[in-house]
């Protein structure tokens, strides 16, 4: 073709092709249409639930039926796409294993794509198949594409775990008024199927778990759902799987706190036996880096759960005792504690602080804080600001009170707020009574639940 048009460009009786062959042609080959119909197994016309299908286990997914002969030599191969949407959008390739009339996936592999499709939640989700002819002669084929079938609903095999969970035994009397829930991210239970609580237990405890459609049937017929527990009654095991047929209790047998976990995509548990120290130390830079004398957190309700009031300026950590000879608890990274962790940071000022060694996080609030109530200035509106002393760790102001009541709260808001009695502030205690108007100054000694107080000394007279 270059030799023609270079003749056709330069004026020239030379032949330039007198050495040359001509061209190979060969004849065309006659065009063959292949007719095949692709339609929908028996094995999915139904709703399909993988729920306790043996993993390698087959499904027939799609039946063809060639409506052309394949020539000598020739030989038949399927593909299949699943998506959630007829469009095939952000499809997966599912392996296949084929003869001539269809196609077939194992359990394990289309569960497999479900999860990766919709996650691992038991839901019926529909989804479309898209399905390949190949059409093969020795090393070299043509892939023909099909229409798009279905929807398929399918259930993928993961177990059934609920929103909440809650124990019931020895230690709350087997009362289902006392129930007491376990502790979750909040997140996805299916991408995060880890339950846990720390409670105290009385020697030889035994105890179930309830799940919340159990605990939803309400205190007449709780006992009717799906109790989880052992297969072995009195099972002292610190470990083990759970069932909720004819479930039986565990026991604990040493009195204590204890750390039950529940991983309900595995439907497993472990006890831990803990000693828990109701305080927790904040040795830093504003006291010397010393846990006998740091600022003390504390758990009202020995589950793990600290709360306090102190004063931070620059680094800190968290330890156990009041010492460093036991856990210290520093920077895990993304708002995380981590045990041997890097120092902590707070800029200069008074915080009230959360850590919650369940979950191995914590929250600082600054705070300012102020009294409120109808017998201050401010009513129940306005906080009357306070001062804070440093040397003393005291907030303070001299104010008139009227006959009627107050309490302390953070912010001029009631997130935080403390009241109770004099002797003993606690995080939303009783309003503080004022029988006598007068001029009076107020000293708050804001430490945590178990030991924080306050005076409130007359100065004079006003009624």
């Amino acid at each position: 073709m270059l030799s023609v048009l270079l003749v056709g460009l330069v004026s020239c009786d030379e032949d330039f092709n007198k050495d040359v062959a001509p061209p190979q042609s060969n004849d065309p080959e006659t065009v063959r249409d292949l007719n095949f119909q692709v339609a929908l197994a028996s094995d999915v016309t139904s709703p399909v639930n993988l729920q306790g299908l043996d993993p390698e286990s087959t499904l027939e997914m799609i039946t063809v039926t060639s409506g052309s002969s394949l020539e000598e030599g020739e030989s038949l191969y399927y593909g299949l796409e699943i998506a959630k949407t007829e469009s095939l959008e952000n499809a997966i390739e599912l392996p296949t294993t084929a003869d001539d009339q269809s196609a077939v996936v194992t359990v394990a592999d289309l569960d497999e794509a479900i999860k990766s499709l919709f996650g691992k939640a038991p839901n019926a989700n529909q989804v479309y198949i898209r399905p390949y002819v190949y059409v093969q002669r020795g090393t070299s084929g043509v892939c023909l594409t099909a229409n798009t079938v279905g929807p398929v609903t399918v259930t993928p095999s993961a177990p059934e775990i609920e929103e909440a969970y809650y124990i019931i035994g020895n230690m709350n009397d087997w009362s289902y008024d006392e129930l007491i829930q376990f502790n979750h991210s909040g997140g996805d239970v299916y991408a995060d199927p880890v339950f846990a609580l720390t409670v105290e237990v009385p020697a030889n405890c035994y105890f179930k778990i309830v799940p919340q459609s159990a605990k939803d049937l309400g205190a007449d017929n709780f006992w009717d759902g799906k109790i989880l527990g052992t297969a072995i009654d009195g099972d002292t095991s610190l470990s083990g799987e759970l069932i909720n047929e004819n479930a039986q209790a565990i026991q604990i047998e040493e009195a204590g706190f204890v750390r039950i976990t529940l991983n309900m995509e595995e439907y497993t548990y472990t006890i831990e036996l803990m000693d828990v120290n109701p305080f927790l130390y904040v040795p830093g830079d504003y006291q010397g880096w010393d846990p006998a004398t740091a600022s003390q957190l504390y758990t009202t309700h020995m589950d793990l759960i600290y709360t306090g009031h102190l004063y931070l300026d620059g680094g800190y950590k968290l330890t156990t005792a009041p010492n460093w000879n036991d856990t210290d608890y520093g920077d895990g990274g993304d708002g995380k504690l981590d045990a041997n962790g890097g120092n902590l940071e707070a800029a200069a000022g008074f915080y009230y602080m959360v850590v919650n060694l369940n979950t191995m996080t914590y929250s600082l609030t600054a705070t300012t804080w102020g009294l409120i109530g109808d017998a201050t200035t401010g009513g129940w509106d306005n906080s009357t600001p306070m001062t804070y002393h440093v040397a003393d760790n005291t907030w303070r102001v001299t104010t008139d009170l009227a006959i009627g009541s107050f309490k302390f709260r953070a912010n001029n808001s009631w997130d935080i707020n403390v009241g109770g009695s004099a002797s003993k502030l606690v995080v939303d205690g009783d309003n503080l009574p004022v029988t006598s108007a007068g001029n009076y100054t107020i000293v708050l000694k804001l430490t945590n639940d178990d030991s924080s107080s306050c005076t409130i000394t007359k100065i004079n007279t006003t009624d």
